[in-house]
C-alpha cells in the first residue's frame, strides 16, 4: 500500500508527490544502471541524481563519463548545468564552450551557448556574431 500524505495546502502535496516521483525515478536508474553500465543509463542515473539536488554525487558520474567519452554532446551539456548548479560557473562556461567547438552544429550546441550568454552577456553567440 502506498503511502500518500495530505497537506492542507494544494503546493506541498504537489510538491511531496513531486519529491516521490523523483525518488522512483532515481531507484529505477540505479537499478538500470547496475543491470547495465551503459552511458544512456550513466546518465540517466546522474540526471535521476540532478533532479533530487544531489549534485556531487551527479557531478562524480558526469566526470566518469567524461573521462571515457570526452567530446560526448549530451555529457558536456548535462555537466555544465551540474556546475552551473554547484555554483561553478567558470567551469559550466568551459565545459559548454568546449560542446560548442567539438560540435558546432550539435542541437545541444546553440543550447549551451544560451547557457553560456546567460552566465556571460558579454559572450557572442553564434547566431549574434556578424
Amino acid at each position: 500500500m502506498s503511502k500518500q500524505i495530505l497537506f492542507g495546502d494544494a503546493k506541498a502535496s504537489a510538491r511531496e508527490v513531486d519529491s516521490q516521483r523523483k525518488q522512483r525515478m532515481l531507484v529505477a536508474a540505479e537499478q538500470k544502471y547496475a543491470a547495465d553500465p551503459s552511458v544512456p543509463n550513466r546518465l540517466a542515473l546522474a540526471g535521476a541524481l540532478f533532479d533530487l539536488g544531489k549534485f556531487n554525487e551527479a557531478e562524480q558520474h558526469m566526470s566518469a563519463l567524461r573521462a571515457a567519452n570526452a567530446e560526448h554532446p549530451d555529457v558536456l551539456f548535462e555537466l555544465g548545468f551540474v556546475y552551473k548548479n554547484l555554483g561553478r560557473k567558470d567551469e559550466a562556461i568551459a565545459v559548454w564552450k568546449e560542446l560548442v567547438a567539438a560540435n558546432p552544429r550539435h542541437a545541444l550546441a546553440k543550447g549551451a551557448e544560451n547557457e553560456i550568454w546567460r552566465l556571460d552577456p558579454s559572450y557572442k553567440p553564434s547566431w549574434l556574431r556578424t
